[in-house]
């Protein structure tokens, strides 16, 4: 008995001395729950969805209707009703990986996703088809020049063989995958798949705690470089325009801008002696999020084999897709300035002072002395100079910071002259980005101009006024025109 209760004090004093020396690490705890998600459910007239919350029956709404969505979650929805599928319901699931990062004065209510069932997609899924979609946050330097609505998002195939995901990522921020499949589930195995606290319902303001912590985790913790960060959020949700982006603009040997990017202002203007010089505008930003949706569909593949004792047959049917892509190609030229100055005498002042002299012989004493005289040189003032030539400065304003896929947004161009001097051949020319579409006789300006527009490299417009009046000193002009966002 004694040598058992030597030998556990001994175990009792290694295992102290062990946890002393190891300490036991502590899992970390998971981030906070981020910004919701809002999607918004669409499909043909009559048609309903149950959303099961994972404490009660399910709620069934018709369609169309927005829901909150906690990110790093997965959902299974319910669709039934649909006019031309009346006895089918449907299970699609949702995969949300992401979320917008919106500033404190917008809210990502006002920008859902969309997400639009329709009959010839869900009679292909009874079929046998599986089809995969990616909502993604499109980039606005990537953006297609296409004109989009909120309730009709651009849907982008890919080919069968490259995953939708891949192609999504390299066009924005993969934030929604969506599955639809022929599988059918219960409603007593979608409440169970469910999460309380990770359902917004319309009409309710307040969403408790998840009971689960998220577990999509690939992209609820986002890898970044060590040395310049994390993206910026401003990245894939605000189109900027004005400014001198990319290569800076500048005269070639013929006198001719170059370098006029998409997103630049730029205005060209000539000097009192002569000289061609360009200046550029400030850089606004205006909050435009667009989603786009990368598909992809897949068909079930038939086989047919026979075995016996040494030979078999198997055969795959081919799948097909279809594709696109675009290349973009920029040049610019820079022309360099000169500066001189000069300096020039403004006057002199000379004084003369009194002197005398002496000379001691003897007991004769002898003195001169000399009157005091004075002479005063006034020079003349400084010669009176022409004003100087000063730049011409132009400032971009837009008459809102945030916007929606289809609305219209106007855009303010003030241009003046600071220097002294009048100015002439003043042109002012605007790129707009992929994201903006010019709205045809909405330009109006205070001063007389001659106004054309053409096509730029990022599949949108340029605007170009030219002003035949020299500019003043001091003076100033006012440009206005609308957009429309893509």
């Amino acid at each position: 008995m004694r040598s058992y209760g030597l030998c556990l004090a001994i175990v009792l004093s290694m295992a102290e001395v062990a946890l002393g020396q190891f300490p036991f690490q502590q899992v970390p705890a998971p981030p906070p729950p981020g910004p919701l998600m809002y999607v918004r459910f669409a499909g043909p007239k009559g048609a309903k969805i149950t959303v099961y919350r994972g404490f009660d029956q399910g709620q069934t709404l018709e369609l169309p209707c927005t829901l909150g969505f906690r990110p790093g979650y997965s959902y299974r929805l319910a669709v039934f009703d649909i006019p031309g599928l009346p006895r089918h319901v449907f299970c699609p699931s949702l995969e949300v990986r992401g979320t917008l990062a919106l500033s404190g004065k917008t809210r990502n209510a006002d920008f859902p996703a969309q997400i639009n069932f329709n009959e010839e997609e869900l009679g292909r899924a009874v079929l046998g088809s599986f089809i995969k979609k990616v909502v993604t946050l499109e980039r606005p330097d990537q953006a297609i020049p296409v004109a989009s609505k909120p309730d009709q998002p651009l849907e982008i195939p890919v080919q069968a063989t490259r995953d939708p995901f891949v192609e999504a990522a390299e066009r924005g921020a993969p934030l929604i995958v969506y599955h639809l499949g022929q599988r059918f589930l219960t409603p007593q195995e979608l409440n169970a798949l469910a999460i309380p606290g990770t359902v917004l319902l319309p009409g309710e303001r307040v969403l408790g705690t998840p009971r689960l912590p998220p577990y999509l985790f690939w992209n609820w913790y986002p890898v970044f470089d060590p040395v310049h960060g994390p993206r910026p959020a401003s990245e894939f949700n605000t189109v900027y325009d004005g400014g001198d982006s990319g290569a800076p603009a500048g005269f070639n040997r013929f006198g001719k801008l170059k370098g006029l990017d998409p997103t630049d202002t730029i205005a060209e203007y000539t000097d009192s002696r002569g000289n061609q010089k360009h200046a550029a505008s400030n850089r606004v930003g205006v909050c435009v999020p667009r989603f786009v949706i990368i598909k992809a569909e897949y068909n079930l593949a038939r086989q047919s084999m026979r075995t016996h004792l040494g030979a078999a047959l198997t055969a795959t049917s081919p799948s097909a897709s279809v594709g696109q892509a675009s290349a973009k190609e920029q040049s610019a030229q820079q022309h360099p300035e000169s500066i001189g100055t000069k300096l020039r005498l403004s006057g002199t002042f000379n004084t003369l002072g009194t002197s005398a002299m002496g000379r001691v012989q003897g007991l004769e004493i002898k003195s001169i002395l000399h009157g005091v005289g004075s002479v005063d040189v006034i020079a003349n003032g400084p010669k009176q100079t022409e004003p100087a030539d000063g730049p011409l400065m132009i400032i971009k304003w837009p008459d809102k910071t945030f916007a929606n896929v289809g609305e219209v947004v106007t855009f303010y161009l003030k241009y003046s002259n600071t220097g002294g001097q009048p100015i002439t051949s003043v042109v002012v020319s605007d790129s707009l980005a992929a994201r903006f579409e010019y709205v045809k006789g909405s330009t109006k300006t205070d001063r007389d101009a001659l106004f054309t527009t053409q096509l730029n490299e990022a599949g949108s417009t340029l605007l170009r006024w030219e002003f035949g009046a020299a500019l003043q000193p001091r003076e100033h002009g006012l440009i206005t025109f609308q957009v429309r966002v893509r």
